[in-house]
């Protein structure tokens, strides 16, 4: 039976295997299953999610190649497909077994791993095949440095194998089945199918041995665990940055002075729109058949007394007035002639038929109607449909707020006159950012200083500048020093004071250096590279993100069709670059930009985000950056 890595009688192995060598000393075979739904990863194709710039999937691959003579993949688009699809992995399994070659020639060990293993390498499946051959264990079991089974980075007799998944199908199927299911003690011995030279006592010759593998081992589940791997992919830095930061509390505001902040739910409706039967032009009041009998008192807008309508009968009505009880309709002034007489009466024009501006309750909406479904922003004309609803409180996120603080010595204010002394360089995107951040959905910081707070390029400076409290929702944006040079004390500032880094860096030209984490006393930092063009586009990207994390806010990516898009992108990172339409529908996006200045920006209200690997007519998402 097998035995949790390092419990009494336990069966362990080091990782010291010959590299590669199971692939010399037999007939190996290879199951990659690629076929999970990845429902923590918001259902994205985990397979091809990228570490240090190489889908994940093509990293596994590459080791099962080395060591395998037949590789197998499971899952859509891959050689075969558990029955039915997405019935789990052991369904998986079942099916890439069959695909591998049977019989005289076939292979007799067969190595089983998933496709979310961004380490894995050659020389850890090859241990796990030398472990098979040379113990004559049933499998040999990946296990990572905190002792954690990865039940698929294995290795197994292809027998023991088949026997096993055999007894699964007998005792109810495959489908369905937990992959630990193949490594469940089995009654009356190793089973299996697999003989073994052992005493009554299993543990004195264990079915599975545990092989410590560490890093290799560790599988990208999560966005977290993603982001742990190196710079992620600008297209994931929203689901990163949402799955590793909370968000902001959601307080109660008056509709006005929710301007700005995002719905943290739904806005209903506790009143309808209307309230009452009222008129929507200004005109007369009608009830039974024409033509009508001008007898009632005019009708104005806010007056509730009782007023009653006889068939027959008309009465003037305002735009907004109650329609008096009996009304049946209500027609403008345009569409009636009004005779003079004792009574005056009053006949609908030809032009009036079919038309009726009367109102009734409700008409644009009932009590509990959704006006807006959350984590959409509050803006100026929503705050007044929920003053029409109603609703004298909404509930909301934010709005986020930033405080800006530059770094860098050689850095003056931007107002420093001529001439700079030698080695120094204005302020040239600290005091632009405030709008930069504006456009990306920040509100105001609660107490900007009349002039920008620049950080001394000291581990005291930036370890007092991090430790200082902030509140839920206040985000320090910090321009420089996300580098590695000698003077870039951030990196260790946040590990002396315990924040945790959630973002560090980012497969992105220009502004791959930047960092976002959250800070010990509240708050989150985000680090802009200092180059200016790179300031601008990571507040831009990543600075919207971080909105979108921290309030919840939803939003509808705008997409365009641009020139050359496959020339200007790059197979390993995203490009940012400014945008100008060309007047004919599509863009025109510029082939090279320089980062020390935002010259390349003039007349560019937007930045084009070219995904990594663009092809010929992939769309384009454009941001508009101020």
């Amino acid at each position: 039976m097998s035995r949790a890595a390092g419990s009494p009688g336990a069966a362990d192995v080091g990782a010291t295997g010959t590299t590669g060598a199971g692939a010399s000393n037999g007939t190996v075979g290879a199951i990659v299953l690629t076929g999970g739904r990845a429902s923590r990863l918001g259902g994205v194709d985990k397979a091809r999610l990228a570490v240090g710039g190489r889908p994940m999937v093509e990293t596994v691959l590459r080791a099962a190649r080395a060591v395998a003579t037949a590789v197998v993949t499971v899952g859509p688009g891959g050689d075969t497909r558990e029955e039915p699809p997405h019935s789990g992995p052991v369904a998986g399994i079942a099916a890439g077994l069959a695909a591998l070659p049977q019989g005289v020639g076939g292979v007799d060990v067969v190595v089983v791993v998933a496709c979310d293993l961004p380490g894995l390498d050659a020389a850890t499946l090859g241990t796990l095949v030398d472990t098979v051959r040379t113990s004559g264990v049933a499998a040999a079991l990946g296990v990572d440095a905190a002792g954690h089974e990865q039940y698929l980075l294995a290795a197994w007799d292809r027998r023991a194998l088949a026997a096993r998944l055999a007894r699964l199908e007998a005792s109810g199927g495959t489908a369905g089945r937990p992959v630990r299911a193949l490594f469940a003690p089995v009654d009356g011995g190793a089973g299996g199918g697999e003989t073994h030279d052992h005493d009554d006592d299993n543990s004195s010759h264990p079915e599975f041995l545990h092989v410590p593998v560490g890093d290799p081992a560790h599988d990208v589940d999560t966005w977290s665990d993603l982001a742990r791997r190196g710079p992620v992919a600008l297209a994931h830095i929203g689901p990163v940055l949402a799955a590793a930061l909370d968000p902001v509390p959601a307080v109660h505001r008056a509709p006005l002075t929710a301007v700005g902040a995002v719905l943290a739910e739904s806005l209903v409706a506790a009143e309808a729109m209307p309230r009452g039967r009222v008129s929507a032009m200004d005109g007369y009041a009608l009830a039974g058949s024409g033509p009508w009998r001008l007898t009632g008192s005019a009708r104005r807008a806010g007056d509730d007394s009782a007023a009653v309508l006889d068939p027959g009968c008309a009465a003037p009505i305002a735009t907004g007035a109650l329609a008096p009880v009996g009304t049946e309709r209500v027609l403008r002034h345009e569409l009636v002639e009004v005779a003079p007489g004792t009574p005056a009466l009053v006949t609908a024009l030809p032009d009036a038929e079919g038309v009726d501006d009367l109102r009734p309750v409700g008409e644009d909406w009932p009590v509990g109607h959704a006006l807006a479904p959350a984590g959409t922003v509050v803006d100026a004309a929503l705050a007044s449909a929920a003053l029409s609803a109603g609703l004298p409180e909404v509930a909301v996120r934010g709005p986020v707020t930033a405080t800006v603080v530059t770094t860098g010595d050689e850095v003056l204010p931007a107002h420093t006159p001529n001439p700079l002394p030698p080695g120094r360089i204005r302020d040239t995107v600290g005091p632009l950012l405030p709008a930069v951040l504006a456009r990306a959905g920040f509100g105001a910081a609660p107490a900007l200083p009349r002039a920008m707070e620049h950080c001394p390029d000291t581990a005291a400076a930036f370890s007092e500048l991090l430790r200082r409290p902030r509140a839920a929702g206040e985000v320090l944006v910090l321009v420089g020093a996300t580098g590695r040079g000698v003077a870039d004390h951030l990196r260790p500032a946040l590990e002396a004071v315990g924040a945790r880094i959630v973002v560090n860096g980012v497969r992105v030209r220009p502004g791959g250096s930047q960092i976002v984490a959250a800070l010990p006393g509240g708050g989150v930092l985000l680090g802009l590279p200092g180059n200016p063009l790179a300031a601008v586009s990571a507040a831009a990207t990543t600075g919207r993100a971080l909105v979108d994390a921290l309030t919840g806010r939803q939003r509808t990516p705008v997409f365009v069709q641009t020139h050359d898009v496959a020339a200007l992108s790059h197979p390993g990172r995203s490009r940012i670059l400014p945008a100008r339409p060309d007047g004919t529908g599509s863009w025109n996006l510029a082939e090279r930009v320089r980062t020390a200045h935002l010259a390349d920006l003039a007349g560019a209200t937007h930045l084009a985000l070219v995904p990594e690997g663009a092809g010929p007519g992939d769309p384009v998402e454009l941001v508009a950056w101020i």
